[in-house]
């Protein structure tokens, strides 16, 4: 049993007298009492200095656990009166403020807590305070509105915070970092949250990375001038992934049970780059090729479009993308109609891609982390809290 019965200094309690620590063999908690050193203390009404008690009071508080167990802390303070003015003061105590039910560092070590993927509530029960007193503790961080970096990356996801069911995500692509969460997607709101910005500091950004959203391009090409806009590359390559699995789904249909089953088990060979593909997966594709000659022009095409991005130069990619989407017309496979659509839009975007070694990988990848958070969380109707925790944990 820890005990002893002489005054100490312990790191964990600096700045006042510990007259006892020791383990209650009942419930196995951590018992301490400390207190302040006798001292003169200034009046805070008058002025004059005195060293008169009137009274005692006790306080007992809850601090963090040490060794697995909990730390319950009996605090002695006392209360002077200045002979001057006749008023009574409590004496100031580095442990614990005035009217504080925690020392600051339970109160910090609670936020800490926030920085990782967790709820409030697995939060309070480890810490063993309420749900409610972690949620009001948290709220008291305020984060400003951050500086705009030279490289932009935007995106949506569905957040169902503040009465918008989806939130708008800002990151910095290059030190992998979120720079602010937007309450809705809305074109307005976001001019109206770039535009307080002055037009110097918006004419640092120089790119702009986002999926295939006309919105958001249409925004960024108002609001960054000076910014080169760019495609992400994963969400172009799947738009003509997309439209070679159509091709698939359509096909199989025709075929008998058997054949249809292997149809589909065997779909990654058609998504597999050729490079990769081993000597058996060769022959297999070969036997799916066969089957259909719009399956095979399909297919010709994913490839034909991968040979784009091989390409060094910006000017020599836009070319090559401008002869595959007239191939792409002249094969006329009905279900690449979208891809001639969205990439003779998006043309100046795609070839940008090959100057730029950018992606939106980083912000899929928090965007991810948010939806664990908000699942964890069963979700969050306050908007300014759902910012402030996504903001503190990634």
């Amino acid at each position: 049993m820890l005990q002893d019965n002489y005054t100490q200094d312990l790191p964990l309690f600096k700045g006042v007298t510990v007259k006892y620590f020791r383990e209650n063999e009942e419930n196995g908690n951590l018992e301490v009492f400390i207190e302040m050193p006798v001292k003169e203390h200034r009046c805070p009404h008058c002025g004059h200095t005195t060293t008169y008690i009137k009274d005692y009071r006790l306080q007992t508080v809850k601090d963090l656990t040490v060794a697995g167990k909990p730390l319950i802390v009996t605090v002695r303070k006392r209360r002077y009166i200045c002979k001057e003015c006749n008023s009574t003061f409590t004496e100031d105590n580095p442990y614990i403020k005035r009217y504080c039910h925690f020392p600051q560092r339970f109160y910090l070590e609670a936020i800490k807590e926030t920085s990782d993927l967790q709820s409030f509530s697995a939060i309070a029960r480890r810490m063993g305070a309420s749900v409610t007193s972690i949620i009001r503790w948290f709220d008291n961080i305020n984060y400003p509105k951050a500086e705009l970096p030279s490289c932009i990356a935007i995106d949506e996801f569905k957040g169902n915070a503040g009465g918008e069911k989806f939130q708008c995500n800002l990151a910095d692509p290059v030190k992998h970092k979120i720079i602010d969460i937007l309450p809705n997607r809305d074109s307005e709101d976001l001019y109206k949250h770039f535009l307080e910005y002055p037009y110097e500091k918006r004419a640092k950004v120089k790119k702009v990375v986002m999926d295939l959203s006309t919105l958001f391009r249409s925004v960024a090409k108002k609001i960054f001038p000076e910014a080169k806009i760019i495609a992400d590359k994963f969400h172009v390559i799947r738009v003509v992934t997309n439209s070679l699995e159509n091709v698939r789904k359509r096909i199989q249909k025709e075929f008998h049970d058997t054949k249809r089953k292997w149809f589909k088990r065997s779909r990654q060979l058609l998504l597999k780059p050729e490079y990769k593909l081993t000597d058996e997966d060769k022959i297999e594709l070969n036997r799916m090729l066969i089957s259909s000659r719009e399956l095979e022009k399909a297919w010709l095409l994913k490839e034909l479009f991968y040979e784009i991005f091989k390409e060094k130069e910006r000017k020599a990619a836009k070319h090559q993308l401008r002869d595959w989407l007239l191939l792409a017309a002249e094969l006329s496979v009905p279900e690449f109609q979208h891809c001639i659509t969205t990439f003779t839009n998006w043309s100046t975007e795609i070839a940008n891609i090959v100057d730029e070694n950018v992606s939106n990988g980083f912000i899929e990848g928090s965007n991810n982390k948010i939806k664990v958070l908000k699942r964890i969380s069963f979700g969050f109707q306050n908007f300014r809290r759902s910012r402030n925790r996504i903001l503190n944990l990634i």
